[in-house]
């Protein structure tokens, strides 16, 4: 199942990305995972899974930030060493490009939760749990 992510060009300065947060935590809005990365000297890419992604991209647009909503796939793995190495190599030899990969809280214990963003997220997906890797909503 694919899940989806919200994606905020932002400022990369602690008051910008803090503003994000707030504004979703004003809004109810649960942040379950995040990755800020660097676009550039003052600018910032954060990627988001929320509980609401809808009701998120309101509440932002409503503080008049712009965040674009895409579709991920969140895979639940064991939460050991090599868990990740063993993701991937399910999609040796398809040719199906990683665009990004970070991790979220998991609520079960012993496991781990992540997200991925694959050039064919279908394909991937399929593959994936063809070869026994569970696969997630983000909801």
């Amino acid at each position: 199942m694919y899940g989806q992510q919200l994606t905020v060009l932002t400022g990369n300065s602690a008051r910008d990305v803090g503003r994000v947060f707030s504004l979703l935590g004003e809004a109810g809005i649960d942040v379950r995972a995040h990755c800020l990365v660097d676009n550039g000297e003052i600018h910032a890419k954060l990627r988001l899974i929320v509980s609401e992604p809808e009701r998120a991209v309101a509440a932002l647009a409503a503080g008049k930030l712009t965040a674009v909503l895409n579709d991920v796939v969140v895979i639940e793995a064991e939460d050991r060493p090599g868990a990740l190495g063993r993701i991937l190599e399910a999609l040796t030899g398809e040719s199906i490009a990683l665009a990004y990969t970070y991790t979220a809280v998991s609520p079960r214990p012993g496991t781990a939760v992540m997200v991925f963003r694959f050039s064919d997220n279908l394909r991937a997906e399929e593959v994936l749990r063809s070869r026994g890797i569970r696969t997630l909503s983000a909801a």
